[in-house]
């Protein structure tokens, strides 16, 4: 059984990019990247008693690192991740 993460920029400048995750548009957590110091930091989580934030989080930080390794930092509008 295939599960979607949504992730959807909320905005980003020079310091950081921030992205909100989660499995749709109205449970929602929020996920940063420190460009300066190159740290992933969760700045909420996901509140709901159908599903677990630890799940979504760990696939949005993973897809997140494979932004800032893999396509040189070009951080999308918005991405679905299938796991």
């Amino acid at each position: 059984m295939a599960v979607f993460v949504l992730m959807l920029k909320d905005y980003e400048n020079e310091q950081k990019v921030v992205y909100s995750y989660g499995p749709n548009e109205e449970t929602v957590g929020k996920i940063e990247y420190d460009k300066k110091n190159g740290v992933i930091n969760q700045i909420s989580a996901i509140v709901s008693d159908s599903y677990t934030d630890d799940f979504f989080f760990k696939r949005a930080g993973r897809r997140l690192a494979r932004i800032i390794i893999k396509e040189n930092g070009n951080f999308v509008e918005g991405t679905t991740i299938e796991s």
